[in-house]
């Protein structure tokens, strides 16, 4: 106590703080050193070494004693493990964390994220607000509303026989803007774009929607919304034009060139970016890039169905690689990687333009196009 009144009067408190600490001058049957009236012997599991100079604050000296109390405790209190809780992550709605989630729970997150998120709390207001004002949902709108007036115009579906697709009529869709080789090689350029908001019937309009509103809005936000248009006008308005040379013969409408361009263009980002991915998106990156894989295999296998377009598909898949490494190409740290990639991926378009427009010029295009029947004349 002497010592201690003596150190304080001298405002060396932590200094005296540590000499009291050090040699109490206790009995204490911890150690050899302590029985002996000396300090800690240096294997003693109770030492703690405290280094306490003039200057140290009284927050360091508050945490040192703490540490103290806790290591000379005879009770140590051990924490059971709590639950296991899980992060499901989507860019469009957010962060959902479940303990244990089941493997339903997991498919309908990864399938429809909004059936959990709900609309009660603050973030998912904002996230419905981000989803309900993309492009990409009111382009969906859109078609729908397009295809109910072409319908209305028709009078009606057509029998299942005339259209599988539980539309109008063929002939109806060359009135309202359908991809027409004959046609455009006269001019009208326009159905190029036009043909990619048309669709031929509500089984495909609906099979194209949910892709686009799932995987298109998640790339929206992902991308940014003019990356996002460009790289899905850009493929799908180049799908109608290979398809031109391929399928001179046959009108075109859909999608879907636009949504193959999305899908390639995502696969030419995460390779672009493959080594910015931070150590916990790992998996999700890989699991990513398998499902475009599986996706892209899919697309080419159901191409050789009936009513599909083989060179839509694939056109828009080569044009969405080659914009999308265009534009993303500036990513790549290394100057070298990111000026070839830009490179690449705008001699790869310009060369898919200028062969296709070179085999357009010399096609053999059916002239009956330009003049088809609507009904009830047909």
């Amino acid at each position: 106590h002497n010592c201690l009144l003596h150190c304080t009067q001298l405002h060396h408190w932590p200094m005296a703080v540590a000499q009291v600490v050090g040699a109490t001058g206790q009995f204490e049957d911890c150690c050899e050193g302590r029985l002996l009236g000396r300090d800690h012997s240096p294997d003693c599991p109770r030492l703690l070494a405290i280094q306490f100079t003039p200057t140290s604050r009284d927050e360091e000296i508050a945490m040192a004693l703490q540490a103290a109390e806790l290591q000379n405790s005879p009770e140590q209190v051990e924490m059971a493990p709590g639950p296991v809780t899980y992060s499901m992550v989507d860019p469009v709605w957010g962060e959902v964390l479940k303990q244990e989630p089941s493997c339903a729970f997991r498919c309908c997150f990864s399938c429809c994220p909004c059936c959990v998120i709900g609309c009660r709390t603050p973030e998912a207001k904002k996230a419905w607000r981000r989803f309900l004002f993309s492009m990409s949902f009111m382009l969906s709108m859109v078609q729908v509303m397009i295809l109910v007036v072409v319908i209305a115009l028709d009078g009606g579906f057509v029998s299942y026989e005339d259209n599988p697709m539980l539309g109008p009529h063929f002939h109806r869709l060359d009135a309202a803007g359908a991809k027409n080789a004959a046609k455009i090689a006269n001019g009208e350029v326009w159905r190029l774009a036009s043909a990619t908001m048309l669709h031929a019937g509500w089984i495909h309009l609906v099979g194209n929607i949910l892709v686009q509103i799932r995987a298109g809005v998640q790339l929206e936000i992902i991308w940014g919304t003019p990356a996002w248009l460009l790289i899905y006008f850009s493929s799908g308005i180049y799908a109608n034009f290979l398809s031109c040379v391929l399928h001179p013969g046959a009108l075109g409408v859909g999608s879907s060139g636009c949504l193959c361009g999305l899908i390639g263009g995502w696969l030419s980002f995460l390779l672009i970016t493959w080594n910015q991915t931070m150590p916990n998106d790992v998996k999700m990156r890989n699991a990513q890039t398998s499902s475009i894989l599986i996706s892209i295999v899919l697309v080419v296998v159901f191409s050789f169905f009936p009513l599909m377009d083989l060179a839509a598909h694939i056109g828009g898949l080569l044009m969405g690689v080659g914009v999308c490494m265009t534009i993303f190409g500036n990513r790549l740290q290394d100057h070298r990687y990111k000026w070839a990639t830009i490179a690449i991926g705008f001699v790869s378009c310009l060369t898919l333009w200028s062969v296709t427009y070179a085999l357009f010029v010399h096609v053999r295009i059916p002239q009956g196009l330009l003049d088809l029947c609507q009904r009830p004349n047909c």
